[in-house]
């Protein structure tokens, strides 16, 4: 067969992938660790110039990321290889109609034609395992056909069986994974209110640590810690109902508990009831 089959153009686009991302992260890996570093040691507290300036730099690096990626693919897919350093690798490349060479700017839409697939879960990539001549979605849009470099220009492009109910079958269990993913990571990642309770956990567990005795009440996003001749206490305005919760970290002990009075309900910190 001279059409790429599914997993050839899957390792090449892993290839490509990490390619690109090496000088990504070369540029902006050292500008998140300057960033990054310092927030985890401060036990997860940021200020809003730290967030704007962290934000800036995750949305630059994506930018960036993406140009360099569409230049990558569309001039090495419009080069006489009529390949990228990773289609070479693994021995196939893209042809438009009738075989010819891609135009720059047909290679240009064949990359963006890919945002498609991830539109729909990436399902129009696995199309590319079961379609008539091994096409995938961003192939049909842009009218183009990945082969195996021993095909030659002009020569037929045959047709081959399709596949359409393996390909729906697939589909459906594929959107299943990634919905039941989406299900328990919601499940497992923590609600503001849980964030706000470590946040303040966090901080009382630090300071008991280092033995560091606060003589007057510490003010700290949203939360007011002071020492009491019995342990560690901290008042935290729930994030979400805007009331607020006790914590409290005993003496000659490393596990912070909530308390029900005063304030708050304890069941919504994630933390254990004092008793």
């Amino acid at each position: 067969m001279i059409y790429a089959g599914f997993f050839r153009r899957a390792v090449a686009f892993i290839i490509d992938t990490v390619i690109v991302m090496i000088p990504v992260l070369f540029i902006f890996g050292p500008m998140l660790a300057v960033q990054v570093v310092p927030l985890a040691d401060n036990t997860g507290n940021i200020s809003a110039t730290q967030a704007s300036l962290l934000g800036a730099t995750v949305l630059s690096w994506q930018i960036v990321s993406l140009l360099l990626m569409w230049l990558y693919f569309a001039f090495f897919e419009s080069s006489t290889k009529q390949a990228t350093w990773g289609k070479q690798i693994l021995g196939i490349k893209v042809v438009g109609p009738q075989g010819m060479r891609l135009s720059f700017a047909r290679a240009t839409g064949r990359f963006f034609a890919k945002i498609l697939s991830y539109f729909i879960f990436y399902i129009g990539f696995i199309m590319a395992a079961f379609t008539n001549r091994k096409r995938a979605l961003h192939d049909f849009v842009a009218e183009t056909y990945v082969v195996k470099t021993t095909y030659e220009e002009g020569q037929e492009l045959p047709e081959t069986p399709r596949h359409t109910l393996w390909l729906v079958l697939v589909s459906v269990v594929w959107v299943l994974i990634l919905l039941g993913g989406l299900f328990l990571s919601s499940q497992i990642s923590l609600s503001p209110t849980e964030q706000a309770a470590q946040m303040a956990a966090g901080r009382m567990e630090q300071l008991a640590q280092n033995g560091t005795r606060l003589t007057q009440p510490m003010r700290l996003n949203g939360m007011t810690l002071f020492y009491t001749p019995d342990g560690y206490r901290a008042v935290v305005t729930d994030p979400v109902s805007n009331n607020k919760f006790t914590l409290f970290l005993q003496n000659g002990t490393n596990q912070t508990c909530c308390l029900a009075f005063p304030f708050g309900d304890c069941e919504t910190t994630g933390l254990k009831a004092c008793k």
